[in-house]
């Protein structure tokens, strides 16, 4: 007896595709421990001195990336090849079911208290850009929140106005000798600013699928959404140019409110 024929519609398709992308960031997770973990071999077994130039030379790493490798090795590896080896381990730890962009976002986390929040936040089930958010929201004190409020405005006419205020500003910060902890630190905001584009590229690819299928619709609604977007882009590029802004004041603290009017 043959088998129903399924209709193949945007949304089956949409959703085969955001499995395949998990399984395909699970792989990518599971390959990046394997290469940490014969990174980490291949350091052991080099003379002092000679890391540097045997990435460059060998497997076209920068000492940065070959420590980004070399971390989650040491964070996830125990744990993946654990669950590996035992099938009834396989579910023992909420860490074996991240994706790749899921752990290197993690790894701002303290290891004892990582699995808690996994489990708290319901991980497996976010997107990049909601746990993104949530480990900003975790991290940030009160008076952190207070200094920068962002609130997106949606007038009667459905476009979309952009108000911010800064409460105090930093003056820009000049560079200094560096140190291990200055390097750790460095690749933390690193790591931080490439799982923040990753986000960005997964939510515009998202936005494309949209006005694709309003395009189809009403194309009207579409015209207007993609002006919004274009004037979003536009404003999030002028603000990278300026970020983060200097101040112009002797005084300890500034008030600035800033709207994008044209939205």
């Amino acid at each position: 007896m043959a088998e129903p024929i399924t209709e193949r519609t945007p949304l089956v398709i949409a959703a085969e595709i955001n499995r395949i992308k998990q399984e395909t960031c699970k792989i990518m997770l599971a390959n990046a421990i394997e290469i940490g973990k014969r990174l980490k071999e291949a350091k052991d077994l080099l003379p002092h001195g000679e890391w540097g130039k045997w990435l460059v030379e060998s497997v076209s790493y920068s000492q940065r990336k070959a420590n980004r490798l070399m971390k989650l090795f040491e964070e996830y590896g125990d744990k993946l090849f654990a669950s590996s080896n035992d099938d009834s381990q396989s579910n023992s730890s909420a860490q074996t079911n991240l994706t790749y962009y899921q752990a290197i976002i993690l790894l701002g986390i303290p290891e004892d208290e990582r699995e808690k929040f996994i489990l708290q936040h319901d991980v497996k089930n976010m997107t990049t850009r909601e746990l993104d958010q949530a480990l900003k929201e975790r991290k940030q004190t009160p008076q952190e929140k207070e200094q920068t409020q962002v609130t997106p405005v949606s007038n009667n006419s459905g476009d979309i106005k952009i108000e911010y205020k800064t409460v105090k500003k930093n003056p820009r910060s000049k560079s200094r000798p560096k140190t291990a902890a200055s390097e750790a630190f460095t690749v933390k905001y690193e790591e931080r600013c490439t799982a923040c584009c990753q986000t960005i590229a997964d939510t515009f690819q998202e936005l494309l699928v949209a006005l694709g299928q309003l395009a189809r619709h009403d194309l009207a609604v579409k015209e207007k959404c993609s002006k919004n977007a274009s004037k979003l882009a536009e404003y999030m590029v002028e603000r990278l140019k300026e970020w983060p802004p200097v101040p112009t004041t002797n005084m300890k603290t500034v008030e600035t409110y800033a709207t994008y009017d044209r939205w």
